[in-house]
């Protein structure tokens, strides 16, 4: 085979043309996670209005659950397959039709909303958890070196926007929360916002596929069963502080508004402002303790800490006036640092040609834990008849993530144990 002529040599994407696919990629990604988090404020409306209970408020995020644990089992097969362009539109143009059927399917079936929009929860999981990791394979791919860890901070920090304007939502638009529909007509325009922007990166990717030398798509994370015995200890012990983090923080984001609404009597604007600070401390907090971790090492000890700032908040909330916002921090400031340090870890525990299974079995844990946690935080809600005029059937609710997140903690210490002796994997040393 000869060598290519010199007009066959494809140049690099410019600098410029790299950022804007980025762009695009992210703003796509705001409209994804913004869908996510618009019903939460609209649950003390479904509540009132369709005596939604909380176990099918739990069981609505538990149909997400379930969806995005169906798309780990695939292993990102069709993304291999079908190419990054056409996966981002198809995944976005799901997630889109997934919360279009949220905001309609109680209308046109008063009888039944729930089931609705459990079903558009559902379509909505598969969505964008294949987008999420479309999204992370084209940072990867249109960015290296010293470049990468900046584009994947900047599109997480684009992201969590979405996140926190779904939480400020009852304030910014406070019009729209007369009634429970306009919400969520609202985030289906942000579905479709979501759409649009897949749409105009997959335009930028296929135009650089034709006029310059962008890498190709590598295999995207699988669960390898042959795999998930010979992982170490201290990757188990990373492994039981993802599930313990998230089954606690998206769970409590899940009731939040509800929780502040009935516990402290605060309207539903300040529940929403409240509840913001976990993303707005997440958008700041983790391109700075990135940074900082590798300049200074000592991941295992963040982690501990990170986990330590998760225990005392739910109970300080429960059992005292102290002000909201300090326990909020306290959430916050976890909510930044633990998700900084811990994925990033994983690369020195496990081999790189096993990186792909050991992340897919994280997030498959994670996800299996949220979906029960959801599940039995409404559960026992509805149990202890949590309320306005019950503020105390919330206790047995926030035990349960004091518990889980205390466990977190045990795990991360027991991490940071091992690290400390001969048997390390060099989690406290400097990033070389």
């Amino acid at each position: 085979m000869s060598d290519p002529s010199p007009a066959e040599v494809r140049p690099p994407p410019p600098a410029g043309y790299r950022w804007l696919v980025l762009a695009a990629c992210s703003l796509a990604m705001f409209g994804c996670y913004y869908t996510f988090d618009a019903l939460y404020p609209v649950a003390p409306l479904l509540e009132k209005t369709f005596g939604v209970t909380g176990e099918q408020l739990g069981l609505l995020d538990t149909s997400y659950n379930v969806a995005a644990l169906l798309t780990l089992i695939a292993g990102g097969v069709l993304i291999d397959r079908i190419g990054m362009a056409a996966s981002a539109i198809l995944f976005a143009a799901v997630g889109a039709v997934g919360t279009l059927l949220i905001a309609v399917l109680p209308a046109l079936f008063p009888d039944s909303p729930w089931a609705g929009m459990m079903a558009g929860r559902f379509l909505l999981g598969i969505g964008s958890e294949l987008f999420i990791v479309a999204s992370t394979t084209v940072v990867g791919r249109w960015f290296k070196g010293k470049e990468i860890s900046f584009a994947m901070a900047l599109q997480l920090l684009v992201a969590r926007g979405g996140s926190w304007l779904a939480d400020q939502s009852p304030d910014l638009f406070k019009s729209l929360f007369a009634g429970w529909q306009p919400p969520l007509l609202l985030a289906a325009a942000f579905g479709l916002g979501w759409l649009v922007f897949a749409v105009v990166y997959a335009a930028l990717e296929r135009s650089a596929a034709g006029r310059y030398a962008v890498p190709k798509a590598g295999a995207t994370d699988k669960l390898v069963l042959k795999d998930l015995v010979r992982f170490n200890l201290g990757y188990w012990w990373v492994v039981g502080l993802c599930v313990a983090f998230y089954a606690s923080i998206f769970p409590f984001r899940t009731f939040a508004n509800l929780f502040f609404i009935d516990a402290h009597g605060v309207t539903p604007e300040r529940a929403g402002e409240l509840k913001s600070l976990l993303p707005l401390f997440s958008m700041i907090g983790m391109p700075i303790f990135g940074f900082i971790v590798d300049k200074v090492g000592k991941r295992a000890l963040f982690m501990l800490i990170g986990s330590a700032l998760l225990v005392p908040p739910f109970l300080l909330m429960a059992y005292t006036r102290l002000p909201l916002v300090l326990s909020m921090a306290m959430l916050g400031l976890a909510f930044a640092l633990v998700p900084a340090v811990l994925w990033p870890a994983v690369t020195y525990l496990v081999p790189e040609e096993r990186l792909g299974s050991a992340y897919a079995l994280m997030t498959f844990c994670q996800q299996l834990a949220w979906a029960g946690m959801a599940w039995g935080m409404g559960a026992v809600k509805d149990a202890a008849g949590a309320s306005a005029a019950n503020p105390a059937g919330w206790q047995p609710v926030m035990w349960m993530l004091t518990a889980l997140s205390t466990l977190g903690f045990v795990f991360s210490f027991l991490l940071w144990r091992s690290e400390r002796g001969p048997g390390g994997h060099g989690l406290e040393a400097v990033k070389s």
